[in-house]
């Protein structure tokens, strides 16, 4: 079969289950990277006859595909901030939104020797781009899933980077004194995950999305141990759901954080809440804590 018969054929079988998106356009993306092409080469060259054993590939991961998995579990690989990251089941897609959080979180990170802490790190993405942006950074990356921390300690060594790995509840387990702590914690209400749609409902984590009853639990209880977790004046920067930056707000000035700014995405949802500790005081102890 040539490239554009291939297309053609895919992107019927896949008009039911991606509606919402361009089923074409996810044909062209498995195809591409089944075929290890630039997209565009498909564009160009599509008479071009695909070998057996590729084009079988490709009809296999469409059918994946059409069954709800999402494209970037299939070929093993997400971009996020210009890097290719492994993903898998065991951690979410990386999105482009937290790519907002990174953002910030660079423009808050001191160029010489910060550290930085990411907690629930997933995939590791957040801690290796700001290990790499930020060259002579401590960082640290925690996890309480051990399959997540293995697909984190993966994408580490590929990309060289610098990063301590520490499997645990959070941050409970670690010594305070960080300048930039980022998060992107579970936020979504339980009630909310039997209508997300099949790809995350069905392939992603429930442990990376459900956040408890109200979508803020897990979020509230790290916003409790940032007060013992950042350094004077360090910040921690938490990516939410729609309609929580209040309530999360509202918490961490009853610990004592002081709010610096919301980052709101393009869909006007306020998607990053920007926290800093105060200059002075002691932080509170935690004598359970460990480096």
């Amino acid at each position: 079969m040539t490239v554009a018969e291939l297309l053609a054929l895919a992107a019927a079988r896949l008009a039911a289950v991606v509606a919402d998106t361009s089923p074409r356009r996810e044909a062209q993306f498995l195809l591409a990277r089944a075929l290890a092409v630039p997209e565009s080469w498909l564009l160009a060259h599509g008479d071009a006859r695909v070998a057996e054993g590729a084009a079988a590939e490709f009809l296999a991961w469409v059918q994946r595909r059409a069954r709800g998995e999402p494209a970037h579990y299939i070929v093993g690989s997400c971009p996020f901030w210009g890097r290719e990251f492994a993903v898998s089941p065991a951690a979410l897609l990386p999105r482009p939104e937290t790519e907002l959080l990174l953002e910030r979180a660079l423009a808050l990170a001191p160029h010489r020797q910060p550290r930085i802490l990411d907690v629930g790190t997933g995939t590791g993405c957040l801690a290796v781009t700001l290990a790499l942006e930020r060259p002579g950074a401590f960082v640290v990356a925690t996890d309480a899933s051990a399959e997540a921390l293995a697909l984190a300690r993966h994408n580490v060594r590929r990309w060289g980077a610098a990063v301590h790995l520490a499997c645990g509840d959070l941050a409970h387990h670690l010594q305070g004194g960080w300048q930039v702590v980022v998060a992107n914690l579970p936020y979504l209400p339980s009630a909310t995950l039997a209508q997300l749609p099949l790809e995350i409902r069905h392939f992603e984590p429930r442990l990376a999305l459900d956040g408890g009853e109200t979508g803020t639990q897990v979020v509230r209880a790290l916003v409790e141990d940032l007060p013992r977790l950042l350094a004077p004046a360090g910040c921690a920067l938490l990516e939410l759901g729609q309609g929580q930056a209040e309530e999360v707000a509202q918490h961490a000035r009853s610990r004592g954080l002081e709010e610096l700014e919301r980052i709101v995405d393009l869909g006007g949802v306020e998607r990053v809440l920007v926290l800093q500790r105060q200059q002075e005081g002691p932080a509170p102890s935690n004598s359970g804590a460990t480096g």
